[in-house]
């Protein structure tokens, strides 16, 4: 199989998939006269893409510094701890505004939609991880 039909699959650029093969291929795993990538190549490229995709799915979280409330109360204006240190607003669940004060530092999840960045107390994370949890046991 070629570096194109590959790239094709996984939406990149061939050149892309010639450095994954490089780091997870030896050399007598690809003929570079025909350019062609051995199937025991092309199993260890997949799986590759399959662990880059499983990272994907795990919720990215951001130490955050409390600054000040919003105008909404369900919001909380913050400074991100992390690189870019900027000001950034937080939803903060009712259950627990009265403990949020300036300059507490909790983790906050970081959700991206399109361009854009929003970020959620982790508290709000857990509690629908744990729904969907309960979920899949009653309907198994």
């Amino acid at each position: 199989m070629k570096a194109k039909e590959l790239a094709d699959k996984y939406g990149v650029t061939p050149s892309q998939v010639g450095k994954i093969r490089k780091k997870v291929c030896t050399s007598d795993q690809y003929d570079p006269q025909t350019r062609e990538i051995l199937p025991s190549c092309v199993r260890k490229i997949d799986e590759h893409y399959e662990d880059q995709d499983d990272g994907i799915l795990k919720p990215k979280f951001v130490r955050v510094q409390a600054l000040s409330p919003t105008p909404n109360d369900n919001f909380y204006y913050c400074k991100l701890l992390e690189k870019p240190v900027r000001k950034v607003r937080v939803a903060i669940p009712a259950t627990h505004r009265a403990a949020i004060r300036p300059n507490l530092v909790f983790k906050a999840q970081v959700i991206e939609k399109g361009d854009e960045k929003f970020y959620r107390h982790e508290i709000i994370y857990k509690r629908e991880f744990d729904r969907q949890e309960r979920i899949k046991k009653i309907h198994s």
